[in-house]
């Protein structure tokens, strides 16, 4: 399993441990940061399943996930 899904998961798992102790009714939406990271670091994710990314600059955003959708067909 990629690195950066394992640490995907055990942010899940802490998140999961929080919720249930804290009784807390909401889910949060995780929102993986992906600016700086190249492609290679992103689609393990992509492809477990995580959809929510966050970027800071709109040109970069545009090339990589054009890039994305390309790789994805």
């Amino acid at each position: 399993m990629h690195d950066s899904v394992q640490k995907y998961r055990g942010i899940l798992s802490a998140i999961d441990r929080k919720i249930e102790e804290q009784k807390i009714k909401s889910i949060p939406k995780v929102i993986a940061v992906s600016k700086t990271f190249k492609l290679e670091k992103i689609l393990p994710l992509i492809e477990y399943g995580h959809l929510d990314y966050g970027e800071n600059k709109v040109q970069e955003a545009i090339n990589k996930w054009s890039e994305i959708k390309l790789s994805m067909l």
